[in-house]
């Protein structure tokens, strides 16, 4: 079946709501590899309350992007549904290889439930995730690799054939470019 992003909100079990009239954005320190700090940004209505967690994971090829690629109006979306949006960065390749980005995705989770109730304020066992692209890719090895393991995976044109020659090979139209 199909489900939207809302949908999985409340089937994940987010509380809903009909508008969040603030938010609060707070910028977090996930871990520092050789002297430099990854980060995620926490977005979260107004409130203590425990709340679900959705994680945002930015898409970009695994060469761009940022956590700050998140639409606002995706994230008011998932705030509006009762979720605390966490919105993290991982190191790029190039310089950085696939097994060290998706350590950089472990270590998010592993942040995310060990900060869970005293600093974000999030129940770790209703999570969700969401991604675009290379996040969408990300989103689903998530499945595979957080602890605890995510209850939903929502991957937007996320792929799964990273040694196909699709993407591991020069493509004769972006070449001409």
């Amino acid at each position: 079946a199909v489900f939207s992003s809302l949908a999985i909100a409340t089937w994940v079990g987010a509380a809903t709501e009909d508008h969040m009239p603030q938010v609060t954005e707070e910028t977090h320190v996930y871990r520092t590899v050789d002297g430099h700090d990854v980060h995620a940004d926490v977005y979260r209505a107004p409130g203590d309350d425990i709340r679900p967690a959705l994680v945002y994971i930015h898409g970009g090829a695994l060469i761009v992007g940022g956590r700050q690629w998140m639409r606002g109006s995706h994230r008011d979306m998932y705030l509006d549904a009762g979720y605390a949006v966490v919105s993290i960065d991982y190191r790029l390749a190039p310089e950085t290889k696939l097994p060290d980005i998706i350590d950089d995705l472990k270590h998010a989770f592993a942040w995310i439930a060990e900060n869970a109730e005293d600093t974000l304020r999030v129940d770790p066992a209703r999570m969700a995730v969401v991604g675009h692209s290379a996040g969408g890719y990300l989103t689903l090895m998530s499945g595979l690799v957080a602890e605890p393991a995510p209850l939903a995976l929502i991957s937007f044109y996320g792929y799964g054939d990273l040694v196909g020659p699709w993407y591991s090979e020069p493509d004769d139209f972006y070449r001409q470019q």
